[in-house]
């Protein structure tokens, strides 16, 4: 059995995976001497389990394969996840200080010390422990303020490259204004 992502061009012409996956099936015909894929039904990209009627016409192999390809998913965006927590996690803390600097006050101030504190411990256990700082009174220039922790989109690795991406895009579009219009514009502009 193969399961395909459907797919669809969004308005600026970008793949992008739907909502639903296809259950497909190959079998040999003998007739005409190759392969044709049978179309066993579509299901929900997010579903947890087959619809009755589909699950009756998988083969338990089907069906075992259909498990294994949920759990990859399943594992795939839970690893999304967690990688986008890590690369926000700096920037969610500048936007906090700023919000506690702008004289917000937090509904549970415990809960976010308890919070530093599993941070911490989790930094030191994944192997990255806290830096050392040198010795005596740090400079201002040293100390991070919520703004340095704040991320500028530009700034932004995943960010820069949609940005890096689309400028490419955009340079390979041909320019729709007449060479006389353009002219006429800058020429307007300039008497002005």
């Amino acid at each position: 059995m193969h399961i395909r992502v459907q797919t669809y061009r969004d308005k600026s012409g970008n793949t992008r995976q739907g909502k639903s996956i296809s259950l497909l099936r190959y079998a040999y015909d003998h007739e005409k001497k190759r392969s044709k894929q049978i179309v066993l039904g579509t299901v929900d990209r997010w579903a947890t389990s087959l619809p009755p009627d589909i699950d009756a016409i998988l083969t338990d192999a089907e069906r075992e394969e259909f498990r294994e390809w949920m759990a990859e998913r399943d594992r795939q965006l839970a690893e999304y996840k967690q990688k986008s927590h890590l690369l926000h996690a700096a920037e969610q803390m500048g936007w906090a200080a700023k919000a506690l600097a702008a004289g917000v006050e937090p509904v549970r101030p415990e809960r976010i010390w308890e919070a530093l504190d599993v941070l911490a411990k989790a930094l030191e256990k994944a192997g990255y422990p806290r830096p050392t700082r040198a010795r005596g009174r740090p400079s201002k220039s040293e100390t991070p303020t919520p703004d340095d922790l704040v991320a500028s989109p530009y700034d932004d690795p995943m960010l820069a490259a949609e940005q890096a991406e689309m400028d490419e895009r955009m340079a390979t579009l041909p320019s729709f204004i007449p060479d006389g219009q353009s002219r006429m514009r800058r020429s307007r502009n300039v008497q002005k």
